[in-house]
């Protein structure tokens, strides 16, 4: 299933109209529209602000692998794995995007770093 299909069917099992679950996600309805039917790819921030307002698994949405709903702090665990496999230009780039989109990832990293210290 390509990504586009996905967001439909996230808004569909969400039970939200294109207006009301581009009114969530902070873009237009048209944009949502054009995502949905294939017409433009999401962007980065669209997939960051869909995994942030619902509980959807990143890896799901993007790959299609694993289960569709799982705890938000899985989310970040397998969002903060992904940036420690990439090179350091796009990590630090998606490091910045991230802590823009998910508050929790900064306190997340703190306590991952003072687990790898215990």
């Amino acid at each position: 299933m390509e990504i586009n299909s996905k967001i439909k069917q996230i808004r569909k099992e969400l039970d939200m109209t294109q207006q009301a679950f581009s009114d969530l996600l902070g873009v237009s309805r048209s944009y949502l529209k054009n995502v949905e039917v294939g017409k433009q790819q999401p962007s980065f921030n669209f997939i960051m602000a869909l995994i942030k307002a619902t509980d959807y698994d990143a890896n799901w949405i993007l790959k299609g692998k694993v289960q569709k709903m799982i705890p938000k702090e899985s989310t970040l665990e397998w969002l903060t794995e992904w940036l420690e496999n990439t090179d350091e230009k796009n990590r630090i780039w998606l490091e910045i995007q991230m802590k823009r989109c998910f508050p929790e990832f900064e306190q997340w990293e703190k306590l991952k770093h003072q687990k790898m210290r215990d």
